[in-house]
Order: C-alpha cells, then structure tokens, then sequence
C-alpha cells in the first residue's frame, strides 16, 4: 500500500433517523421532545466532528433510516448534513442496509455533490479526499430489500483484488453470527482477513467493537445515539488516521446527545424513604457531574434485603417516587431523568433460615424450590400449569401468547418473586393477631 500523504476520515453507521423511541409516551412532553431529537442532533454532531478535523471523506455503513418508508423530514435532514460536507469538500459513501432498503418508499430527492450512494450490487469505484486526490478504491453495496441473506463480503474482497491505494469495503453485516442481531449478510471474520481491503467499514452491530487491530482493521462504530436501555453508555463514530506508511489508527468520539445508563443499587442498610430518596438524589448527581453536559436517561435497579421490601411493593408508590425525583429535571439542558426503578429486593429475613423450618412457612419454601427446579422451558411451564388447572382451560384467554415469549431465566425471576410474595403474605399472616 504506497500511499502520498497522512488522511483521516469518519466512519458511522446505524443512524436510525426517525426512530420512534419506542415507550417514549411515558415521559414528560418536554423529554419525550429531546428523545425525539436526539439522533438528529447527534447526527449533527458528527458532521460539526467532520468539519472540525477537516476528513478526507466520510462513510455511513447503513441503516441511514429507521424505517423502508423513510420520512419526508428524516430525508431532508440527511440531506442537509450530507450538504455541509459536500460544500466543505467532503466526500461522502453511503450504503442502505436492512432497515433502509433500496425498495422502501422514499422522495425524489437529488443527492449533493461529492456524496456517492452504493446501488444494490457490489460496485467499486474511486475513493477521493481533499481536494479531489485519488486515495484508493472503495466497495459497497446497499440492501435491494431488507432481508439480505447471502455472503456479500466474499464478493467485496473479489472486487478490490489487485487495486492499488488504500482499499475500503463498506458492508452493513453479521460477522460470526453475533446474539442478538439478525445474521443478515453473514460472513465470517476469516473472510474479512483474506482479502486485500484494508478497512473493513461495517454496520449492524450497535456497539462499538473493533474486530480486527490489524491490517486488514475491521471496525463496527455502533449506533451515533443510544436510543433505549438495551444501548446504554457512549455512542458515536470512529475517526480514523492513515499514515503514508499504512498504519491505521482509529479513534472513538462520542456524539450522543442523551446517553442511557443502567445501575444496580444494594439498600440493604436503608430503613427510612428520606434515605432512599437522598441515595437516590447522589445517584443522579454523580450521572450528571459524568455527563459532560448531554442528558441522561437512568434506569435504577434496587437490590438488597431491606425493611422497605413492603412499602416498595405498593401500589403507586414507586411511580410516586419516580414522578418526585423527576418533577424538576426536565427544564435542565443537563438532566438525568430517572426512567424506571426495579425492585429487586427482598424481605430483611432469612429465606435459608425459614426453608429448614418444619413449619407451614417452611413446607411452602420447598415446594416452590421443587417447582422451580421442574421448570426447563416454556412447555414445562404448560404442562404444569395444565396439570394444576385441569385440561387445559387456562389457555383460552391472553396468558400463552405472553408466556411464550419468556426466556428461562424470565420465568425464574417470575418464581422467585411469586415465592417471596406469598412468603410475605404467610409472615404477615402468622404475626397479625387478628389471625387464628
């Protein structure tokens, strides 16, 4: 790879323009606003990043859109980014991926100078950078329809043999077949490394994962913006530098503009509300001195064998909880709104103490211990649940759709929690005097 000068560029992917922030109802109008905002703002941000390091060239690893039937306003806003760049002399490759296919619904609208966009079939064309100056060769291919299914990457590493420069290959795909996400495209990551690409730019995935350090780098940038709990922490792209020798050095920049975090509480030492509502308050201000201005989107699971076990449990009272903590936050640029509380904790007794008792407590502890231990998966559940309701009847209603749903380690928790609750009501029972 003989190469004239040092080049940057940035690489992003999985932009998700338009996507509807499923759950997003349940906030304040005013958060519910700023989430809907967020990829575009952070979508900005890459291109205020581009500008900023003046790059080569950019590349969007598919998924420009959330949906096929793109929106009128998604569309203009790429189109507005992609024209800051192409007036910066930037250019700009693009490919579609399963969320975006070429097929779905979209406007006749024209693309900006200097901004290429794959078609449905594997092209190379020339890889430019400042100044029109020839770099190398770039691949790409842009999904027809949403569900692609064959190997593309094998034919991307075909197309760039024996091209001289710096040679790219841009590819929304499932290397390895990684849990969690569709295996479109699939390809293995010794058929990224047998090839004479020299940056495998990929989308899909939506953390940010460097798959191979060496020549050839295979990188996933993530999604730009977290847009659930399920993406929590820092979301954004990689710039990468290029040195006239070939080395390749990738950097991660943030450009979320709300960040999701998730964290586990233990209140086991917590015996009054004040106490958890302080401890909860010191939370949101470590997450907030963190956040370096953007908002926060917290998720609070509580842990712990508590005196509070009871009172958490309530009616009302968690989202009581949840609406005081948040009354003021949604009028700070810099907010951390609690967006749910778990409660995981558990009774301030001893469950292994009151399962050896030869008591009634103590016969029902081991008989949800021996139900438990029976359940494997789902039509285990059934079967028990036949055998206990006779024949079968349970199913006519809206339960089996829901249950069939549940993984094992779901239907676990379910148990336990079901065990603690008539645990509970068993203690309540034996210590109320009013109960013979």
């Amino acid at each position: 790879m003989g190469l004239q000068r040092d080049f940057t560029f940035l690489h992003c992917a999985d932009l998700h323009l338009d996507s509807p922030f499923r759950g997003v109802r349940s906030y304040s109008p005013a958060i519910a606003g700023m989430l809907q905002d967020a990829v575009f703002k952070s979508f900005e941000r890459v291109v205020d990043l581009a500008l900023r390091e003046r790059v080569d060239f950019v590349l969007l690893s598919g998924d420009l859109y959330d949906s096929a039937d793109r929106s009128l306003s998604a569309q203009l806003a790429l189109r507005r980014q992609l024209l800051r760049l192409s007036q910066a002399g930037i250019f700009v490759y693009m490919v579609h991926g399963n969320h975006d296919p070429l097929s779905g619904d979209r406007a006749k609208l024209s693309l900006p100078e200097r901004v290429f966009q794959f078609k449905g079939e594997v092209e190379v064309c020339p890889l430019y950078g400042k100044n029109d100056a020839l770099i190398g060769h770039i691949a790409g291919y842009s999904y027809p329809t949403g569900d692609e299914r064959g190997n593309v990457a094998i034919q991307m590493a075909k197309a760039l043999e024996s091209r001289k420069g710096f040679n790219v290959a841009l590819l929304h795909c499932n290397v390895g077949g990684m849990e969690g996400h569709e295996n479109y495209a699939p390809c293995s990551i010794e058929d990224l490394r047998d090839s004479s690409v020299d940056y495998w730019a990929l989308g899909h995935i939506h953390r940010p994962m460097i798959l191979s350090c060496e020549n050839p780098l295979v990188v996933y940038p993530g999604t730009i913006q977290g847009r659930s709990v399920r993406e929590t922490g820092p979301r954004g792209c990689y710039l990468v530098t290029v040195s006239a020798q070939g080395s390749i050095s990738p950097i991660f920049y943030p450009t979320d503009k709300i960040r999701w975090w998730e964290e586990t509480l233990d209140i086991s030492s917590v015996e009054e509300e004040q106490v958890l509502m302080d401890t909860l308050e010191n939370l949101r201000g470590k997450y907030r001195k963190e956040a370096e201005g953007r908002g926060i989107m917290l998720r609070v699971t509580l842990t712990g064998n508590t005196s509070l076990y009871r009172r958490l449990g309530r009616d009302g009272f968690m989202e009581t909880l949840i609406g005081e903590l948040n009354r003021e936050e949604e009028a700070l640029p810099d907010f951390v709104w609690i967006e749910a509380i778990q409660n995981k904790t558990r009774p301030d007794y001893s469950i292994e103490n009151l399962r050896k008792t030869q008591t009634f407590v103590g016969d029902f502890l081991r008989e949800m211990d021996t139900v438990r231990s029976q359940i494997r998966d789902n039509e285990t559940l059934f079967a028990l649940m036949d055998e206990g309701l006779g024949n079968g009847r349970w199913r006519r209603g809206d339960l089996e759709p829901y249950l069939q749903t549940l993984e094992r380690e779901d239907i676990a928790q379910i148990l336990e929690k079901a065990a603690i609750k008539g645990l509970d009501g068993l203690l309540k029972g034996e210590n109320d005097p009013c109960v013979s």
